[in-house]
């Protein structure tokens, strides 16, 4: 089967939508049917159920869909080590991380590992830890980063750094001079959290229904600098891991009091991989680095 095809394949499936794929590989979308319409001639099964929004694949589908995304992401491996043969030092890495990682962790292994290899080019998404996981989990990165992320059977964490969450807020906040506390001391405050999809909200959630209490957030928000913001305002509680303020503690600008329930102290930050996948030398190379110079206590 052609790489062609694989691609365009693959695209279907991932956007749901002949038009759409079409429209993200810049073809027209007649050549993505006429592509898809040989697949399923020369497999002789159906490999989409077509509705009026869009497609679905079916079971032969989504068997073919893990051998295209395999190929697809053997195909660049097999480039990388060419270039490494040839003796070059370029490549590609893409990587996807929570936001809380990216400033006091992230950046400065993008920089330090450009020093070395200047042909390397890196591209970074800033998600929650569940969207994480599922670009890693579907091929669409090479290196995830995520907070606390649950087990799946596809994604491999080749590295697990403790970072427990703390109760955030300005030196003159009420709470601020207490040496611990738990989360059931903050509710009485005002508290900012971040949505669903995120790792912290679910550390959150688990100890709330575990403890049978109920948050009332001031801000529920998908930013990681909104909720640093709501800390550094005086506006109130949020709760974050010390990696994601270092700056504002360095400053003086907040402070992190640890929190005694057991369920916020086994916060982790997981760098993760898709399982069995041999990465290409640049995202190899990367990954080796980044392991190395994230600073969080292991």
């Amino acid at each position: 089967m052609s790489l062609v095809s694989l691609r365009y394949f693959n695209e279907v499936v991932r956007t749901g939508s002949i038009r759409e794929a079409a429209d993200r590989l810049h073809v027209a979308p007649s050549a993505i049917s006429r592509q898809m319409r040989n697949l399923e001639i020369e497999l002789g099964v159906p490999l989409f159920e077509r509705h009026a929004r869009g497609v679905v694949p079916t079971s032969a589908g989504e068997l073919y869909a893990r051998y295209a995304r395999e190929a697809l992401l053997d195909q660049e491996r097999i480039y990388s080590e060419i270039d490494d043969l040839k003796g070059l030092r370029r490549g590609h890495v893409r990587v996807c991380s929570v936001e809380g990682v990216v400033a006091n962790g992230l950046t400065h292994a993008v920089a330090t590992f450009r020093k070395r290899f200047g042909g390397v080019s890196i591209s970074l998404d800033i998600t929650g830890t569940e969207s994480v996981i599922e670009a890693v989990r579907n091929g669409d990165v090479d290196i995830g980063v995520a907070f606390t992320s649950s087990p799946d059977p596809d994604v491999h964490r080749t590295l697990r750094l403790r970072d427990p969450l703390f109760a955030i807020m300005a030196a003159d906040f009420p709470l601020a001079r207490q040496r611990k506390l738990a989360l059931v001391d903050t509710l009485a405050y005002p508290i900012a959290i971040p949505r669903r999809h995120f790792g912290i909200r679910a550390l959150l959630d688990t100890r709330c229904r575990t403890a049978q209490l109920t948050m009332r957030p001031t801000l529920e928000t998908n930013s990681i600098e909104a909720l640093r913001g709501f800390a550094r305002s005086g506006c109130g509680i949020t709760f974050l891991p010390q990696l994601s303020v270092k700056r504002e503690l360095e400053a003086g600008q907040v402070v992190a009091v640890p929190m005694t329930d057991r369920d916020l102290q086994q916060a982790t930050i997981d760098v993760c991989v898709l399982k069995n996948r041999t990465l290409p030398a640049a995202a190899q190379g990367f990954l080796r680095h980044l392991e190395a110079t994230l600073p969080v206590h292991r």
